[in-house]
């Protein structure tokens, strides 16, 4: 995989034992979408129950709707590459994209952005898709679950890039691997996992859904880069769906760091899996009569 010579540092300043404040995290966020996107008239501001966020391509409503939750430790997000995969979504599958932005830590910790995820999910009409990446698919994952138990309506599928399944940060193979990634960094994370969870156990699903019951979830699709260190973790919930019965795919891509699939401007392994990120949303599977493995 080519890396972006300036795309590192900015990377490892975030997630590689910085001890810089979170606000100075921050600078890189776009909690408004870029200029080109709103000058295209793809963009319109809304607050769904209380949540911000924005309607991406909001004429494609018909065609069902993607609610994203963007990626960033829980600390900080959405960067400009969200806002760009989740267009490029929109455009591919011909859904409209819903970007909620939700609260972050530690001005809010957990259940605070699950429960506004929830309260927002339980608005949308229509046929819809629940995706995130990172901590966004960690999170979407938790809802998901939560969903499921309460008897809520579910989204017909899930499309997750690097979830953060378990913020232990505890498997044994992450902690001997850790020296293959070269954009996380366990010290870093650690400090993003205990702003979120705070005084709670973190192995609450709700928190870690890779300690959740997968039996009964829709369909999902992860990727994962395969030197990066929520590998294993997206590998272990793999087979927990295949011995519950619930149908759930993973892409690894060989060298690929976290996250790739965002920053389909900058790595060709994102553009080749944003197609069949894209048929997944879409149910192409299930209109040609396939079971997603």
């Amino acid at each position: 995989m080519q890396m972006a010579p300036w795309l590192l540092p900015s990377m490892r300043r975030r997630y590689r034992g910085s001890s810089a404040p979170i606000d100075d995290l921050r600078v890189f966020d776009a909690r408004e979408a870029p200029p080109s996107l709103a000058a295209a008239g793809l963009v319109q501001s809304t607050e769904v129950v209380g949540v911000p966020g924005a309607w991406i391509a909001p004429g494609n409503r018909p065609g069902g709707t993607i609610v994203f939750l963007h990626g960033g430790g829980y600390v900080f997000g959405p960067g400009p590459g969200h806002w760009d995969w989740l267009a490029a979504m929109c455009d591919a599958t011909g859904m409209a994209g819903l970007m909620l932005l939700y609260e972050r830590a530690p001005e809010a910790r957990y259940p605070v952005a699950l429960e506004q995820v929830l309260a927002a999910c339980a608005t949308i009409e229509g046929d819809w898709v629940l995706a995130g990446d990172s901590a966004g698919g960690g999170l979407a994952l938790a809802a998901a679950m939560r969903m499921r138990d309460a008897g809520a309506p579910l989204p017909r599928a899930l499309v997750l890039s690097s979830p953060w399944l378990d913020l232990t940060l505890e498997h044994p193979q992450m902690l001997a691997g850790q020296h293959l990634d070269v954009m996380l960094g366990l010290d870093r994370l650690r400090d993003y996992a205990a702003e979120y969870a705070g005084a709670h156990d973190r192995r609450n699903p709700g928190i870690s859904p890779l300690f959740g019951d997968p039996s009964g979830l829709p369909p999902m699709l992860m990727t994962a880069g395969g030197a990066e260190l929520m590998l294993w973790e997206c590998r272990d919930w793999t087979q927990r769906c295949d011995a519950a019965g619930t149908a759930c795919q993973l892409i690894e891509v060989e060298g690929a760091i976290h996250d790739f699939a965002m920053a389909r401007t900058l790595f060709p392994e994102a553009r080749t899996v944003l197609p069949q990120m894209a048929g997944f949303m879409r149910g192409d599977e299930a209109r040609n009569g396939e079971r997603p493995a």
